[in-house]
């Protein structure tokens, strides 16, 4: 299992690496799109409460595509900054309405999906709730604002700040989740939560956080990093809080599905990539951290 595991991230490593070198930014955008599109498709099958949810969800998967491309044709365009400065400048709104208000509306958006992840989801897993049965409305209808805004936080951190910014905030989410395999593994111990998912530890739970402190301080030396950015304005030991906070966010984020998924009783969101299941099983912690991102960036970056 574990070679499949291997060899099915370096081969998702390798394209992510060739889209984000190319110059063109449309076709990593259209990657991510793909992406959000086909965990949009799984969270809804497993989510939702209908006779038909397989074809239900995959026709929300395919408008989900088109909305994410058409938001990507409708924001950048313009230049980033002037949709940014029209959030306060009349002239420049004039020039942008409907990218500015686009904007605008993802921002908010963000602010709330993060409040979710933050403080609602740690309540529904707190009560793990794993007895097999229709999911609430609830699930589906956060899958559908979740998903969009790790879309919109992606390609926008791509946008404003780059590839490597990018990068260096996608290994926080790397560190937590490969560290905390390893570390389970070799220092065992209590269950973090046994009723959801038998086979995560607290240790490596404090293994893949340590590991982000690691690499928030490491990089916040590298110009252009996301911890470098958030030394500057809340110093290194925020930076590092900061990062280890995520880390948390992103234990619940594969958490909150491996319930969803005990609850629809079944193992993986599907068998797309081999070792890892299917796209969510794959993008769940990105997509609970991800907004929490695009809010450091939009509160430091874009002002």
């Amino acid at each position: 299992m574990l070679i499949p595991r291997i060899i099915t991230a370096v081969v998702l490593l390798a394209i992510l690496a060739v889209l984000l070198s190319l110059k063109d930014s449309f076709y990593f955008a259209t990657f991510v799109s793909l992406a959000s599109a086909g965990a949009l498709f799984e969270w809804l099958r497993i989510s939702l409460n209908h006779p038909h949810k397989s074809l239900l969800a995959a026709v929300i998967g395919i408008v989900g595509f088109a909305v994410f491309v058409g938001l990507y044709s409708l924001l950048l365009p313009s230049e980033g900054s002037h949709i940014v400065l029209a959030l306060s400048h009349p002239v420049e709104f004039q020039a942008n309405p409907w990218a500015t208000v686009a904007f605008a509306t993802l921002i908010t958006i963000s602010f709330f999906v993060s409040f979710v992840w933050i403080f609602i989801v740690p309540m529904v897993l707190y009560q793990a709730k794993t007895e097999v049965t229709a999911n609430s409305i609830f699930h589906s209808i956060f899958a559908v604002f979740a998903v969009l805004v790790t879309w919109f936080s992606i390609v926008m951190c791509y946008t404003f700040l780059g590839a490597w910014f990018l990068l260096s905030f996608l290994i926080i989410i790397w560190c937590a989740d490969i560290f905390a395999y390893f570390g389970g593994r070799f220092f065992g111990g209590s269950k973090l939560a046994p009723a959801i998912s038998p086979g995560k530890t607290r240790s490596g739970a404090l293994c893949g956080i340590a590991s982000v402190a690691v690499w928030m301080l490491l990089s916040s030396f590298i110009d252009g990093s996301f911890a470098a950015l958030l030394v500057q304005y809340i110093g290194l030991l925020g930076a590092v809080a900061v990062g280890m906070a995520m880390a948390v966010v992103s234990i619940f984020g594969d958490l909150y599905e491996s319930l969803l998924k005990r609850r629809a009783g079944i193992k993986d969101s599907s068998q797309l990539l081999p070792g890892h299941g299917g796209v969510w099983d794959r993008l769940d912690s990105v997509i609970s951290v991800s907004p929490i991102a695009m809010i450091f960036v939009f509160l430091f970056y874009l002002q």
